[in-house]
């Protein structure tokens, strides 16, 4: 498969932690260790918006489904919700005692969750006039490392080697322990509630939550052994950051050495602490092979 780099984007300064697209896959939202984040333009690669007021290295940024609202946090502890067409903070959230490590945000911006080095997750109703917490979720041993919300669910990923997956109309959670630190956590096909999870052991694990948290299968290759490195799954692809400084790509669909990656890519000088595929890589095939990737080096790098 023939993969290239579309843009390299050279905004930041310092390593980028996370870079995200947006719902539309129109925008890039980057974040990094230079306490800044950026929305570029993934068809041109300009930089439309810039956005201050961390006080410490950007860890996660998430956009609501129609692009109003973004969440940040970092290394200051806070959590940060932004106007997108102003650049304005609307809301800063206290309540984590260590570092933020990830944030997500629901389709229409009204609930943010966050996940900490101290190990708790927080929500907060944006809806609400108080600044605290609507709850706080302490069931994790050790950091939180990645979140998703779904419809109904929230889902994260902890250092203490389990997923939690937290029914947020029935009020249960279900736990998935996988026995190796989990350092991302991603939704591989909605429909069928597959989780595509990175582990510190240099695996790619999916999960099925319909058939209890059984793992359909493993992907190795890369490296993922100190860092927090992300990944991400669609119906036919995982992909994978890797402290190696390569991108490592994954054929889903193949019967014959499934664990093995099918493309390694070149294109950062460090570590790849990112990586996101095309909201619509799954469905459209002009968009198969559209990803973004962030690394140590400083780059955001858009594939095409």
């Amino acid at each position: 498969m023939d993969i290239r780099i579309l843009h390299k984007l050279n905004c930041h300064t310092g390593s980028v932690s996370t870079a995200i697209f947006d719902a539309t896959g129109d925008y890039v939202i980057s974040g990094g260790q230079d306490k800044r984040i950026h929305l570029s333009n993934a068809g041109t690669g300009r930089l439309v918006q810039s956005y201050d007021g961390h006080g410490w290295a950007v860890q996660g940024v998430a956009i609501s489904k129609n692009s109003s609202r973004m969440a940040s946090c970092g290394g200051d502890r806070m959590v940060f919700v932004w106007d997108i067409n102003t650049a304005q903070i609307s809301r800063k959230l206290s309540g984590h005692k260590q570092r933020v490590d990830c944030v997500a945000i629901n389709n229409d911006g009204s609930i943010v969750a966050s996940g900490s080095f101290d190990k708790s997750v927080c929500i907060w109703d944006l809806r609400a006039a108080p600044r605290t917490p609507l709850q706080v979720l302490d069931e994790s041993r050790d950091g939180i490392s990645s979140l998703v919300i779904t419809t109904s669910e929230l889902i994260s990923g902890s250092i203490d080697g389990s997923v939690r997956t937290y029914d947020m109309r029935m009020g249960r959670m279900l736990e998935d322990a996988l026995g190796v630190p989990v350092v991302s956590v991603s939704v591989a096909n909605v429909q069928s509630q597959v989780l595509c999870v990175g582990c510190m052991d240099s695996t790619v694990q999916l999960l099925d939550q319909k058939d209890g948290g059984k793992v359909v299968a493993t992907f190795s290759g890369h490296k993922c052994t100190e860092y927090r490195v992300q990944c991400d799954a669609n119906e036919t692809t995982v992909a994978s950051g890797s402290e190696d400084g390569f991108v490592y790509l994954w054929n889903t669909e193949t019967t014959e050495d499934i664990g093995q990656p099918r493309t390694r890519l070149a294109g950062h000088s460090g570590i790849v602490n990112s990586v996101m595929l095309h909201p619509r890589s799954g469905i459209d095939p002009k968009k198969q092979t559209s990803m973004i990737t962030a690394g140590s080096d400083g780059a955001v790098v858009i594939w095409e």
